[in-house]
């Protein structure tokens, strides 16, 4: 009696881990094949996304929005600086896999916390734009100038 429920129980158990590894999958490859669009990335990171807050208009780190005061403190409380994205001497995250989990998922232990507005076409775009930001900025040991 005991075979006929828990053989049927471990074969649901089995079949609901698969399905659910399918689906996991799926989004990661579906990811990868999409093409990001930087003009559409570059509107996000200053609009819908609010990366500028803390990043600065247009990535550049001393140009930040006005904000209302209570706005302004929550992110002067934030436990880590964000990184300047122009400055790649600054950028830890080497792989844009990295780079859209974070923006998905948030990065414990700083002020990226998980972004649920943005849906996966518009990280990629965000992912395009950032790679604009980063050709642009000068190497390290390169002058600016």
């Amino acid at each position: 009696m005991l075979t006929r429920v828990l053989i049927p129980g471990m074969v649901l158990a089995a079949l609901i881990l698969a399905a659910s590894n399918v689906s996991c999958a799926e989004p990661a490859a579906k990811v990868a094949a999409m093409k990001g669009d930087a003009a559409q990335g570059k509107a996000l990171f200053n609009g819908k996304g609010i990366c500028h807050y803390c990043h600065g208009i247009d990535g550049v780190f001393d140009r930040k929005p006005s904000l209302t005061p209570d706005t302004a403190a929550v992110i002067a409380r934030l436990a880590a600086a964000p990184p300047d994205l122009r400055n790649r001497a600054t950028l830890k995250l080497k792989d844009n896999k990295a780079r859209f989990r974070v923006i998905r998922e948030g990065h414990p232990g700083s002020g990226m916390l998980p972004d649920t507005t943005l849906n996966d076409q518009d990280i990629t775009d965000v992912l395009a734009y950032l790679a604009t930001l980063r050709q642009s900025a000068p190497s390290p040991g390169q002058s600016p100038y």
